[in-house]
């Protein structure tokens, strides 16, 4: 069901959330972005606008923010437990009920326990409401998530690493590519890539945009990257090299590339070729059987011989 993290309201979307203050966050999307030293806390708020034309009931959560299967990031469901940045927020009302066309305002604190490792950390503030019901009587929930980067005091390490770049070619006239980034720092990572294919001569021939494009990898999370070659040639042989820009804060700070990929086409032997050479099997086959048969009736000529040899009188 719809809901977003804009306040901007579209066709069939039931409610919006933003931050109170918004505008002053670093993130793009009105997201949550605090630096807190550790054993310390702060407090904020999220407003929740229902743009339905019903009442609806809201449950207000943090959440941790996980890898989702595939790539990409989730924050946790509610019913999860918590170990990160989910687990240091408190809402001041975890369930509240707004009116049709109306918006209330929940506030929360974030408390960082002492000892956290220096650093980014993600988490989520949730806001799901149940929206109905699907045929058979299970209860359809929509959510929309704030991401919150919690920053704590300390060396900033950034460190991602590139998978081996793997291609398939099981559809005719498309080539697909997959890689994927891991982040081993401390830091929030955001990344651009392309994929650079070049001909046996060395000659650039095409260059393919990884997506999802710009995605968040969190400390210790991966996100998986695809790409397609779209009206592939039918012969030749190519190489492909994978070049991810990293990017922290808005700053590029290094770029990785990937091994080279070889892409061979192969074209199928001329059809004459084959035929050809099926003819011949079956002229092989034909004339030794022929011979088989010859030799056979020869034995039978032999035998008969023989035998009336056995009859003839002597002398």
């Amino acid at each position: 069901m719809a809901a977003t993290a804009s306040p901007t309201p579209a066709h069939g979307q039931l409610f919006g959330i933003h931050p109170v203050e918004e505008g002053s966050t670093t993130l793009p999307g009105g997201h949550f972005n605090f630096a807190v030293l550790p054993g310390q806390g702060i407090a904020d708020g999220v407003v929740v606008e229902n743009l339905s034309s019903r009442m609806l009931k809201f449950h207000v959560y943090g959440a941790d923010l996980i890898t989702a299967t595939g790539g990409g990031l989730a924050p946790a469901q509610s019913t999860d437990t918590m170990r990160s940045v989910g687990a240091w927020i408190t809402v001041s009302r975890p369930m509240v009920s707004v009116a049709a066309h109306d918006h209330v305002t929940d506030t929360f604190t974030m408390r960082v326990p002492a000892g956290v490792t220096p650093g980014q950390h993600l988490g989520a503030v949730v806001v799901a409401a149940d929206v109905g019901t699907t045929s058979g009587g299970s209860p359809i929930e929509a959510r929309a998530a704030l991401i919150t980067v919690v920053s704590t005091p300390g060396v900033s390490h950034p460190s991602a690493e590139l998978s081996s770049l793997i291609g398939s070619t099981a559809i005719a006239g498309q080539v697909r590519f997959a890689i994927t980034i891991s982040n081993h720092g401390n830091v929030l990572l955001t990344y651009s890539g392309a994929i650079s294919i070049v001909d046996g001569d060395g000659h650039h021939v095409a260059k393919l945009p990884l997506t999802p494009a710009n995605a968040y990898v969190v400390p210790g999370g991966h996100a998986l990257l695809a790409a397609v070659w779209e009206k592939a040639p039918t012969s030749g042989q190519y190489r492909a090299q994978a070049a991810v820009i990293i990017v922290v804060n808005g700053v590029a700070v290094e770029t990785l590339r990937s091994q080279t990929f070889a892409v061979q086409f192969a074209p199928a032997p001329p059809a004459p070729i084959v035929v050809g050479a099926g003819i011949a099997s079956v002229l092989i086959l034909v004339l030794a059987t022929w011979s088989a048969r010859r030799g056979a009736h020869r034995m039978r000529v032999q035998r008969r011989a023989v035998r009336a040899g056995a009859h003839r009188p002597v002398g």
